[in-house]
């Protein structure tokens, strides 16, 4: 894990036609994230991942996953099980927990292949917040609140690239 001195990623919400020029998964969910500074880190690896888990990434990156995926605070506290209160009592440095991190990492590693799936951040929200035949007609945002769901989400997602009708 490096310092941000090395790669400035920028934030998908701000800068999304930069998002189609990163080179690799990590630094696609780094500007998920909310880019470069918001994260602190530049992931290069799987164990890169590990450790921001152990040490935890701020809560602002809550608020930065939320517009991305066009639902509110709430449901955003519903997806990490965690209460809606709590996040509104954390100030933006506070780091999430350990379980936390993992979802929101997750859940960005989810956006990233979406978005290269679908081809647009647009396209991907819009299959997120409709009802899928695969799914059993339910809506993939509502798996999103665990490990499972987003590895059922990435198989969906992987369907749709392969031609499999979902």
């Amino acid at each position: 894990m490096k310092s941000t001195s090395e790669v400035i990623i920028q934030n998908l919400a701000q800068e999304p036609e930069a998002f189609c020029g990163l080179q690799n998964k990590y630094q696609r969910m780094v500007s998920v994230l909310g880019g470069s500074v918001a994260v602190g880190y530049t992931i290069n690896n799987d164990i890169d991942l590990i450790e921001i888990s152990r040490k935890g990434l701020p809560k602002s990156i809550i608020q930065t996953l939320s517009t991305i995926l066009s639902i509110s605070m709430e449901k955003m506290s519903q997806l990490l099980h965690i209460s809606h209160r709590t996040i509104q009592r954390k100030n933006d440095s506070d780091l999430l927990n350990i379980n936390s991190t993992e979802q929101v990492l997750e859940i960005a590693e989810v956006i990233s292949r979406g978005i290269d799936v679908l081809g647009s951040l647009d396209a991907f929200t819009s299959w997120l917040h409709s009802e899928v035949r695969h799914l059993d007609y339910q809506k993939p945002i509502d798996y999103l609140d665990t490990s499972f769901g987003t590895t059922l989400i990435k198989d969906a997602l992987g369907r749709i690239e392969q031609g499999v009708y979902s």
